[in-house]
Formats: C-alpha cells, sequence, structure tokens
C-alpha cells in the first residue's frame, strides 16, 4: 500500500521545491495537500487537493478540516510549509496527541517563539545564542538609546513576517519613531555593512531609484534535522545564499563559526523537544560576527538546492517520522558545487479550479 504523505500549504513555493525533490521517486507515494486558494498554479501536481480555511481567519475551521484530512486518507506524516502552518499543527498535535507520531514539529511553545522574531530574540537572549540585536519595548532601554548603541541603518520588520515583506530600512531618528507606531514590528540591527546601505541611498538620492535593487546580503543558512525523540539526525548543514534579482545562487558553507553555530542550536533545541527540521538564517554583523535573525520550524525554500548539493533533507524526515525510504538521488553521491534558482512557469486550468472550489477537493486523473 501506497504511503500518503500531506503538505500544508501545498501551493506555497516551498511544496513546490518539495514536489521537484519527489520527482521521479514517487512511484510508492500518495502525494496530498491542503491549500487556502483554489485557483493557485502550483496545486496541479498532487495527487489530491484539499480547499481548507485559511490559519487567520477561521483557525478552528481550519484544524477541523486538516484533522478530518488525517483521518480519511491515513495520512504517514503531516508536513507545514509556511510558518502559520507550523503553529497550526503544533496547536493541533497539543489538543489531540494521537497525531504527535504523524506530524513533522515540535512542541506548540516552540513553534509560536520561532513565528516571532522578538520572541526569537528572547529566547536567544534567555539560551545564549547571537541574534541579531533587536529593540524589546518591555526592556529598561528606549528605542532613541538603542539605535545610539547598535547603529544606524536598523531594520524595522513584522513580529511574524516573511520572505522580507514589509521589512524597511531605518536610518534616522524621525524614522525610528514612525517605526515605532507601526503594530506587531520589530527593530533589528542591520546585519550587513552600513556602508553599503548608506553609498546605496546616496546614489538613489543624487541619480535617481533604480527600477530592480537589493540590499540582501550573502545569507549564512543552517539546516538542522531532528528524530522523533528529539534527538540530532544528521551532521550541521550550511549554505552561502546570495540573492540576485529574481535568482538565488548557493554554495555550501563549511566555515567553522558557522557549524559551531548549528551544533549550539543542536543542543539547545534537542534539549526543549523540537523535532522535525529546524532552518536556521544568519548573516555577519558589522564586525564580522555571525548572527541569527530567523528561526523557521520546517523545511525552507532551498530545500531543493541542498538536495543538489547532497543533503537529501527531505528523504531524511520521511525517513524519520514515516518508514519512508525514497530511491535514491544521483546527487548523493555526486553532489552539485553551486546551485541556482530561478523563476518557472505554471497555471491552473478553469475546470480543475471550477472542481476545487465546488466541492472542496480534487484529485488527478490518470491519462
Amino acid at each position: 500500500m501506497k504511503k500518503t504523505i500531506l503538505l500544508l500549504s501545498g501551493g506555497s513555493q516551498v511544496a513546490q521545491f518539495m514536489l521537484q525533490v519527489l520527482a521521479g521517486r514517487r512511484a510508492d507515494l500518495r502525494v496530498i495537500a491542503t491549500n487556502s486558494i483554489a485557483d493557485d498554479p502550483g496545486l496541479w501536481q498532487f495527487d489530491r487537493v484539499y480547499l481548507v480555511p485559511t490559519t487567520f481567519a477561521d483557525r478552528a475551521g481550519y484544524e477541523a478540516a486538516v484533522a478530518n484530512i488525517m483521518e480519511e486518507e491515513r495520512v504517514d506524516v503531516a508536513i507545514p510549509c509556511r510558518d502559520d502552518d507550523i503553529v497550526a499543527l503544533a496547536e493541533l498535535v497539543e489538543r489531540h496527541p494521537a497525531y504527535r507520531s504523524r506530524a513533522l514539529c515540535g512542541p506548540a511553545s516552540l513553534a509560536r517563539m520561532m513565528s516571532d522574531k522578538l520572541e526569537s530574540y528572547r529566547f536567544s537572549r534567555a539560551t545564549g545564542l547571537p541574534f541579531a540585536e533587536s529593540f524589546d519595548p518591555d526592556g529598561s532601554e528606549s528605542a532613541v538609546d538603542f539605535a545610539k548603541r547598535v547603529g544606524y541603518p536598523l531594520i524595522a520588520k513584522p513580529r511574524d513576517g516573511f520572505s522580507s515583506k514589509g521589512v524597511m530600512f531605518v536610518d534616522s531618528d524621525t524614522q525610528l519613531l514612525r517605526a515605532l507606531e507601526r503594530s506587531n514590528y520589530v527593530l533589528e540591527e542591520f546585519l550587513g555593512d552600513p556602508k553599503a546601505y548608506f553609498d546605496a541611498k546616496r546614489v538613489m538620492i543624487e541619480e535617481g531609484l533604480p527600477l530592480f535593487y537589493t540590499l540582501h546580503g550573502i545569507k549564512h543558512s543552517i539546516e538542522l534535522m531532528f528524530d522523533t525523540a528529539s534527538r540530532p539526525a544528521s551532521k550541521v548543514f550550511a549554505t552561502y545564499n546570495r540573492q540576485a534579482f529574481r535568482a538565488r545562487f548557493v554554495t555550501p558553507n563549511t566555515e567553522a563559526s558557522t557549524l559551531a553555530l548549528g551544533q549550539r542550536c543542536y543542543d539547545i533545541l534537542s534539549e526543549r523537544g523540537w523535532r522535525g527540521p529546524l532552518n536556521v538564517q544568519c548573516q555577519l554583523d558589522r564586525h564580522g560576527q555571525i548572527k541569527i535573525h530567523e528561526f523557521n520550524g520546517r523545511y525552507g525554500a532551498l530545500v531543493a538546492e541542498r538536495w543538489l548539493l547532497g543533503y537529501d533533507e527531505f528523504a531524511l524526515g520521511l525517513k524519520l517520522f514515516a518508514g519512508i525510504e525514497l530511491p535514491p538521488s544521483r546527487w548523493a553521491s555526486e553532489p552539485a558545487m553551486k546551485v541556482s534558482a530561478q523563476l518557472s512557469s505554471r497555471g491552473a486550468h478553469p475546470r480543475d479550479v471550477a472542481v476545487l472550489q465546488s466541492a472542496g477537493q480534487w484529485a488527478a486523473t490518470s491519462t
């Protein structure tokens, strides 16, 4: 009998990269998905898709829908693909412990911490992990004093944000005070070279605003995997990630400081019961010290790139949590040394969308 894996938010980019990793290796699997948007172009490579409420608008309805799918489909493992899916799945397991063995996530308290940038900072401070300096409104330091100590520019970002949406640079006391008026925002130090920021701003003022530009630095991405008993299940795997307009370039990172930080994260999160994948996003600060700026308790957008680099984390998770042995990949023995991710084209057929909207589910048919 085929094993069934459930991807929560199947239309997401993360889910699409997982399907890439599974290409040619899913003959013994049923790969099904949930999604809250019926006309998402990324849904039509699954065996079945269920339309579910959004986690924010109807958490109870979402939880009931996922629980029903888990039962009716006899799901072997449920895999969150977005940050809010992690929290929702962890809370579902907290209320229904019978699902624990089939859920790729850890305790709800850790899931909530990872989904909140300020709580991630507080957690890191309490556990001794180096995290981007952040303004804590409950602390004794004023925002102005924080800015003087850390230095401009600062980053203002949504506490529950993702994919750099809503992120702003702040480089004056006036902008700082405006940033403090935004609800659900946190102020962080800029991990990078301040000169690069101010040089870019000067060019914009003197010459004009470029149509395309980015101030993304080189990220140090750390990937960990915890088994069902919260023990480290693989070595620390790290990469350098460079964004260049619509493309992403990824190469292996073997820096001792990065790998040591990954091991510290293993020790701390293992002790606290995390299960499944953990992605730790880092960058070097203006003094050249590596610091964390985000935790993601799920497979990240680089799951396909890491697979091409020889780290098949998706296959490892399926083996650990569902006993699924995927066929071996050539990349495990002959890994690439440089990988890029770029745009691809997909479409949603109107008839398929109509079926999903009217019936609440869609299934692939043999042709």
